[in-house]
């Protein structure tokens, strides 16, 4: 038998294509007789949220309606007059997580350390050179095929010798025929460093940071940033920046990553039209604010940083403002006052589209605040009983009386996962 001496590990991440819409195809017996994997030839159809009434945004789009100029996130109008003969359905969240998991079975099937990064990716990573894996690329066709073959819906997949290599490899073999990259140590220089620097993987906003301040054009050009520059402008993040663009990261492959505790906890709403009067959108907060606080509650958790951001109409402009309190809580009658005072102080009457309430610095909650005033002991009391009725008998069996006027959401999504329809389970 062969021996392989254990020279590194390779890491991959593995992407579902337009993974909404993909199920949908795959899921429909009028798309069955679509060609072979390498042949994109899906029909014209978008997954959006209220095809009857044309509104909401396109949450999945196939390949061939991306062609025609339909994007993520354009709302679903646009995208009919961009293409009259678009397939507009309902999203039906609750099969996309049924094949979701499925899918990751197969991945931890193929790589047994593998990590869910999200509904539609997975991270891996196994030994090269090694008896089970002489051929990286020949490992990563065999996934892509089974995941064809079992489920009729197409995937890329990035390799590389650490994660944020194997991420960018990923975005790289978007425009590779077969679908996979394997980026090696000599391709940073030639493939990454040449790249825009907002194609830089993870900085998000402080791309344009990186242009302003520091004159980046490309990812090559944040690598010859001195790292103490960059530790002084974004703190820690500026080492973590320095190492990406220098191909290097330190990431382990976490297993258990769905497990992991949560830093902070935030719920958001798109809202079925332009709400424009404080009254309205205070009840959207409030609905909300009760959500995610029972998670922090659940959580055995109690937060000092409470969050308010709100998105304007036509999805463009908005505004995140957050306040740290001098105390921890997990109590709406403690933290809705603080997002009232964040709506009076930055908000200044624009129609609003969507809200997001979010709580974080998070304690654990084993100590009680003591009150003067009130007996916050019944209080938590009280809390916990509303939240036992609730996982008991639903969210629905016992709610704010606001929430049946014209401004309140909980009744609607209450049928909703991830804010969409949740389909057929």
């Amino acid at each position: 038998m062969e021996v392989f001496a254990l020279t590194r590990i390779i890491y991959g991440l593995v992407d579902m294509q337009s993974f909404f819409a993909s199920c949908e195809v795959a899921s429909r017996p009028e798309y069955a007789k679509r060609e072979e994997l390498d042949s994109e030839t899906d029909p014209l159809l978008a997954v959006a949220g209220d095809p009857e009434r044309r509104s909401g945004i396109v949450l999945a789009a196939t390949a061939t309606a991306k062609q025609r100029g339909v994007t993520t996130a354009m709302t679903l109008g646009e995208a009919l007059r961009l293409v009259p003969d678009l397939v507009v359905v309902r999203p039906q969240m609750g099969f996309y997580l049924h094949v979701s998991t499925c899918i990751q079975a197969i991945v931890q099937q193929y790589f047994p350390l593998q990590e869910q990064f999200s509904i539609d990716e997975s991270f891996f990573a196994f030994p090269y050179p090694s008896v089970l894996f002489p051929d990286p690329v020949g490992a990563a066709q065999n996934l892509r095929q089974k995941i064809w073959d079992m489920f009729k819906i197409r995937c890329r997949i990035g390799l590389a010798d650490n994660k944020w290599l194997a991420k960018m490899a990923n975005k790289l073999a978007k425009s590779n025929p077969d679908g996979i990259v394997w980026l090696q140590k000599e391709d940073i220089s030639r493939r990454i460093h040449p790249l825009p620097v907002e194609e830089m993987w993870g900085v998000r906003k402080r791309a344009k940071v990186l242009r302003e301040t520091f004159h980046c054009d490309t990812i090559g050009d944040v690598a010859s940033v001195p790292v103490g520059s960059l530790k002084q402008q974004f703190g820690v993040w500026g080492d973590v920046i320095w190492r990406w663009a220098n191909g290097q990261d330190h990431s382990p492959i976490n297993p258990n990553s769905t497990e992991a505790p949560h830093k902070g906890y935030s719920h958001r709403t798109t809202l079925p039209r332009d709400f424009d009067t404080k009254a309205d959108i205070a009840v959207v907060m409030l609905e909300l604010l009760d959500e995610v606080c029972y998670r922090v509650r659940r959580a055995g958790q109690k937060g000092r940083r409470v969050g308010l951001a709100l998105t304007y109409g036509g999805f463009s402009g908005g505004f995140y403002r957050a306040k740290t309190l001098d105390f921890c809580s997990n109590q709406p009658v403690d933290l809705y006052p603080v997002l009232l005072s964040l709506l009076d102080k930055w908000w200044h009457g624009e129609p609003v589209r969507a809200v997001s309430i979010s709580l974080d610095m998070l304690q654990k909650s084993e100590s009680i605040q003591l009150s003067l005033i009130e007996d916050r002991g019944k209080r938590d009391v009280l809390a916990r009983t509303i939240d036992d009725i609730h996982d008991t008998y639903g969210e629905t069996s016992l709610f704010r009386a606001v929430s049946l006027t014209n401004a309140g959401q909980l009744l609607d999504r209450s049928q909703k996962i991830g804010g969409h329809s949740k389909g057929d389970m």
